[in-house]
């Protein structure tokens, strides 16, 4: 059952909700709205999901350097990114650590890294190497993805 307001179904992605003055879920800090116990306003454990933006990460290439400016300079991606630095790079070695917010994940072929706001994972493009918290031989293939809520 979600919150409709003036014909326009509210989502936890572009929406704020606010009780007495004080915000109860928005974009940047996700909130669960009941109406009883009915879950009406928020996430819903990736089920379903839309996939913002793939890519994938490939020796000695500036993939993940190109991947990470569109992630940044893309409205709907960047606000999927907490926080990020360099601890490497960038340049012919790349490692960037990202905090991912709730509600978004990044899907790998090294494993999912889930976003809480506040534990990061990082990604690396070697002149050899790729991967996502560890590094291996071969492609790394990436997927940022937005839960769809409740």
């Amino acid at each position: 059952m979600p919150i409709v307001f003036n014909g326009t179904t509210l989502n936890w992605h572009t929406h704020t909700i606010v009780f007495n003055g004080t915000t109860v879920s928005s974009p940047t800090a996700t909130g669960l709205v009941k109406f009883g116990t009915t879950d009406v306003f928020g996430v819903s454990n990736f089920s379903p999901e839309t996939t913002l933006f793939d890519f994938v990460m490939k020796p000695d290439s500036q993939f993940l350097e190109n991947a990470i400016a569109t992630m940044l300079g893309t409205a709907a991606y960047a606000i999927a990114i907490k926080s990020y630095y360099y601890s490497a790079g960038p340049g012919s070695d790349t490692k960037i650590h990202i905090t991912l917010r709730k509600g978004y994940r990044m899907v790998t072929g090294d494993g999912t890294f889930t976003g809480n706001d506040s534990s990061d994972f990082f990604l690396f493009e070697g002149q050899t190497v790729t991967g996502a918290n560890t590094s291996h031989n071969g492609d790394t293939s990436c997927s940022l993805r937005r839960d769809n809520g409740i």
